[in-house]
């Protein structure tokens, strides 16, 4: 014989076996607890948003695919929330993700979620929160490959290239290089670079042999190495500058913390947005900027487009034909990640998503070494 009971104290309802004397925890009821973690004003936001969205809307907002279609199914058979612990009724719905849900709800909906669930796959690390992007002024494009480092400026206000170069690395012949070598470039490096607000680099191979075109050979295991431990170093390097900087604003709590200023965007797709990549080949982008280049001689009072100054245009076309494709690459690295990331270009987005759905670019291991 078993008896239902409601213990007032936990808010949990259980089921006991008198003749065993077990008790079985079925549902746990966080009501009361969850409502007065809001105020009126809060909880009636909340409500409204709930009640009144579409389930297209509600998803641009922290909650799960599989709870936003079990959410849907129960609010068509049982009508609006009245309260917010009605929440607990829908199956799936923890405290913990209902609380997720409410408080992104009162801080705004996530917008870069709304371009994940239209690009396929995760297109930046980590996540670029909206109070970051409101806060930037400037952008620095830096792409890293084992001969040169290239960056790009970017003014976000008028969506202007400010700064635009290409640094070479020389090695002396026959030097074996150690780790202290490698941070002494990256140091270098690092005091060339403009300041801005975010920086961006290409996401690298998580592994040395994804990284190179043979990658049973020794020496270009080494090479991938000497490149991954320079990228490591420059990143350190500008994040520990940029924390410097800010110390002064920042109260005695939160000096110990470092804030990363520098995000990772995925390879392919600059490569699918401006069509350098035929097959699993990557091409120069020598032609493809200089055709780019002709339609950014004018501003966009609707940044809709960059904005390239003549000089830095011509400086562009005075290069060799290396320096012109890495010059290449950061600039299309930077005009992607403002595209996609910052502006929230519609018409960048459609079409990212359209070829997707066609082609899908897979991870040639002569990408960076081939570089």
């Amino acid at each position: 014989m078993f008896l239902s009971l409601l213990n007032p104290s936990s808010r949990v309802l259980s089921t006991l076996c008198l003749s065993c004397r077990v008790s079985v925890v079925t549902k746990c009821y966080y009501s009361e607890g969850l409502d007065s973690k809001y105020n009126d004003t809060d909880r009636e936001k909340i409500l409204q948003v709930i009640n009144n969205t579409d389930i297209s809307t509600l998803s641009s907002y922290e909650i799960s695919k599989g709870n936003l279609k079990k959410f849907s199914q129960w609010k068509n058979s049982n009508g609006q929330l009245k309260t917010l612990s009605d929440l607990e009724y829908v199956d799936g719905f923890s405290e913990k993700s209902a609380k997720k849900l409410f408080n992104s709800i009162l801080n705004g909906p996530n917008t870069e979620k709304k371009v994940v669930s239209k690009i396929k796959g995760q297109i930046l690390h980590p996540h670029l929160s909206d109070n970051v992007i409101q806060d930037c002024k400037s952008v620095l494009s830096v792409y890293i490959t084992v001969n040169s480092v290239s960056w790009t400026l970017i003014d976000r206000s008028n969506y202007e290239v400010q700064d635009w170069k290409y640094y070479g690395i020389d090695y002396p012949e026959g030097k074996r290089f150690q780790i202290t070598d490698i941070l002494d470039i990256a140091w270098r490096v690092t005091q060339q670079l403009p300041l801005a607000d975010i920086y961006v680099m290409k996401a690298e191979a998580t592994t040395l042999r994804a990284a190179g075109s043979d990658p049973n050979n020794p020496k270009v295991l080494a090479v991938n190495l000497q490149k991954s431990q320079m990228v490591a170093m420059i990143v350190a390097l500008i994040n520990s500058r940029s924390h410097g900087e800010d110390q002064s604003s920042e109260d005695e709590n939160s000096k110990d913390v470092l804030k990363q200023k520098v995000y990772f965007l995925r390879p392919t797709l600059p490569y699918r947005l401006y069509g350098t990549l035929v097959g699993n080949e990557r091409v120069s982008t020598d032609q493809t900027v200089e055709m780019l280049l002709r339609d950014l001689v004018s501003r966009s009072p609707t940044n809709a487009h960059a904005y390239v100054p003549e000089p830095l245009q011509n400086m562009f076309r005075s290069q060799k034909e290396l320096q012109k494709d890495m010059l290449g690459q950061c600039l299309l690295l930077s005009l992607t990640f403002m595209d996609l990331c910052i502006y929230k270009n519609q018409e960048r987005i459609a079409k990212l998503s359209r070829r997707g759905a066609v082609y899908q670019v897979r991870r040639h291991p002569t990408y960076d070494y081939a570089e």
